[in-house]
């Protein structure tokens, strides 16, 4: 695809995933159609509605560009137009929590402890603070942090296959963001938080993102990379081999003893009110469509 002209641009995605980034697309003079929800439902629960909305307003729209990051509906490549997302082995990575860990134990990864396999409404009661995870694919793709002496047994309708993993005793939390395109990837960035998920438990309302709550971003130390970037290495190499394109992030977990635990993949992009952007849109639709090394520039960083 020739980058530099104006386009229009379809870009299927959780709430605010773009919010910062549609803007300047806009202003480099794209038209964007952004779609977050379905009759309100929001496209990441995958339902077959969300995704039927999603080819109507593709075929209505008729785009130069379609940027899917919703790992739960993946669409079919078209000679009329520029498909960017994952295939259904990449978008497995993250809708299937159970498979994809056992993956990274064996690239090396530590993993918590499994305290129970058990349904989303059937988990044991426990007096510290745990994780709920689906098994698979499912309206619930996040992980669940459940607070010590609580059950949300009720809270689900149906007995979806998952698992109880125990909290760690972390030092950071840790995150590799990275891009996947023809073949190859780039890391964006890396970086380190504290205060992530603190108050973000089940049936909780509040708010995670930068600069509300208790959340705060910084780099990792020279001790901490050097744990963290091999263990990220070794799965890019892998995944890239599945094919796909698009944005992700690894999140994991470092200990005071530098050990590294594996917590998840996200098949799709951070919200970029969490993380960066290249130093021009252009670089940012380069990276995807040709180049993903376009994703990295140290020079010229966006914070948002």
């Amino acid at each position: 695809m020739t980058s530099g002209y104006n386009m229009k641009i379809l870009i299927a995605a959780l709430d605010e995933t773009y919010n910062f980034t549609v803007p300047l697309l806009e202003d480099d003079g794209h038209e964007v159609r952004l779609l977050t929800r379905c009759e309100g439902i929001p496209l990441l629960f995958g339902t077959p509605e969300g995704k039927a909305y999603v080819s109507q307003q593709i075929t209505e729209f008729e785009p130069d560009l379609v940027i899917n990051a919703v790992p739960s509906i993946v669409l079919s490549t078209s000679s009329d137009y520029t498909y960017l997302g994952n295939n259904w082995v990449s978008a497995r990575l993250e809708t299937h929590k159970w498979e994809t860990r056992e993956k990274a134990a064996e690239l090396g990864w530590k993993l918590p402890a499994v305290l129970e396999e058990c349904t989303m409404n059937t988990m044991s009661t426990y007096d510290k603070t745990v994780y709920l995870k689906p098994k698979g694919l499912n309206p619930w793709n996040q992980a669940w942090k459940v607070a010590p002496n609580t059950t949300y047994n009720n809270e689900f309708d149906s007995g979806i296959p998952a698992f109880v993993e125990e909290s760690i005793d972390y030092a950071v939390e840790a995150f590799c963001f990275f891009t996947i395109s023809n073949g190859s990837y780039s890391i964006t960035r890396m970086l380190g938080c504290s205060g992530y998920g603190h108050d973000k438990t089940m049936t909780s309302d509040s708010d995670w993102k930068v600069g509300k709550g208790d959340l705060t971003h910084f780099e990792l130390t020279n001790a901490q990379q050097a744990a963290w970037l091999p263990k990220c290495t070794a799965w890019l190499d892998y995944i890239v081999t599945l094919g796909g394109t698009y944005e992700g992030s690894i999140g994991g977990l470092i200990d005071s003893d530098n050990e590294v635990y594996w917590m998840e993949q996200n098949s799709r992009p951070f919200t970029y009110n969490n993380g960066s952007i290249p130093g021009s849109i252009q670089d940012w639709i380069d990276s995807l469509t040709t180049d993903p090394s376009k994703s990295v520039n140290p020079n010229h960083y966006i914070e948002v």
